[in-house]
């Protein structure tokens, strides 16, 4: 059946090409019912289907021979569904870079052939692992999930602790993330913190505009002891000839 289905989009586009190679082809694509339209209208006439989703199959099937061939030779093989071919499509549509595309091409083909059963979030997600590492400028990001970003604490009177969910853009998280452990970092090695505390900490150091935690070694030798964290900028302003 999956077999099938490749080869009824490849049908698609060899139609699509036909149309295309022939005489005054150029012209029609001016006119109101170009050619891509008028595949898309004989292809719903002949197998029953609205011209929007004969444009849409015709999409994927143009996408698996010019953007994903791998992915279409497993698709022709009958290892994967349409479902997953459509996924793909969609997923990897960012990507221009030549290079990038062939690359998650290939991983792809070789992946989904031992995937299992996984639910379309799971899909997503192991789909765009591969985009992000190889054009992470490529990753579909919706709308709804950016303008749901916040920042919530919930205090804990009894303990004297906080709890803290933030939603933030991932650069912005990388940032942050990259920020705990370089001041988490700040205290000697005798510190009888973990790094998970440290980087909590160090939460609370931004905070409070500071740029290092107090070491809690207590020896009298440590460097990291004696620098006390500030929260003292100085801002200098000297003309260009100083």
């Amino acid at each position: 059946e999956n077999a099938a289905c490749a080869r009824r989009l490849a049908g698609m586009v060899t139609l699509l090409d036909t149309r295309h190679a022939a005489a005054g082809s150029a012209d029609r694509d001016q006119w109101y019912l170009d050619n891509w339209g008028a595949v898309c209208a004989e292809i719903g006439a002949s197998q029953q289907l609205t011209p929007g989703v004969a444009s849409h199959l015709l999409l994927i099937g143009v996408a698996l021979r010019d953007r994903l061939p791998k992915i279409g030779a497993v698709f022709a093989d009958g290892l994967i569904g349409y479902r997953l071919v459509a996924t793909i499509v969609h997923r990897t549509g960012l990507i221009k870079d030549p290079a990038a595309l062939r690359a998650v091409d290939t991983a792809l083909a070789l992946l989904v052939q031992g995937w299992g059963p996984m639910s379309l979030d799971r899909t997503d997600q192991e789909i765009d692992r591969l985009v992000a590492e190889h054009d992470p400028y490529a990753l579909r990001r919706t709308q709804t999930k950016a303008r749901g970003r916040a920042v919530e604490v919930f205090l804990d009177d009894a303990t004297g602790v906080a709890t803290l969910w933030a939603t933030l853009f991932a650069p912005d998280a990388a940032a942050l993330d990259q920020r705990l452990d370089t001041i988490a970092a700040t205290v000697c090695e005798h510190d009888p913190r973990t790094r998970d505390q440290r980087r909590s900490d160090a939460m609370g150091a931004i905070g409070h505009w500071q740029d290092r935690l107090a070491c809690l070694c207590g020896l009298a030798h440590c460097d990291a002891g004696a620098t006390t964290p500030s929260t003292v900028v100085i801002h200098v302003v000297a003309h260009a000839e100083s």
